[in-house]
């Protein structure tokens, strides 16, 4: 399971969604505040290329990956 990490003033956890039509995914869910959206970030295919390597991810990588994510209800750039 992957780590948690504290944001925007909430706890977020991440998983990967491999099978996304936009390319490899990272989505960040609220587990502290179920009216927050969700948050993605595309990122490459060798980057972050398993749910493993997500897993294995510092805090500090996971905030990284959060910073550049978007709400869910902004449209892919």
């Amino acid at each position: 399971m992957a780590m948690r990490i504290k944001a925007d003033n909430d706890t977020w956890q991440a998983t990967l969604d491999a099978s996304s039509s936009y390319g490899p995914t990272v989505v960040f869910f609220c587990v502290s505040n179920g009216q927050r959206p969700w948050r993605v970030v595309r990122v490459d295919e060798d980057e972050i290329p398993t749910s493993g390597d997500l897993d294995a991810l510092s805090a500090d990588e996971l905030r990284a990956l959060f910073e550049r994510s978007e709400s869910m209800n902004v449209s892919p750039s």
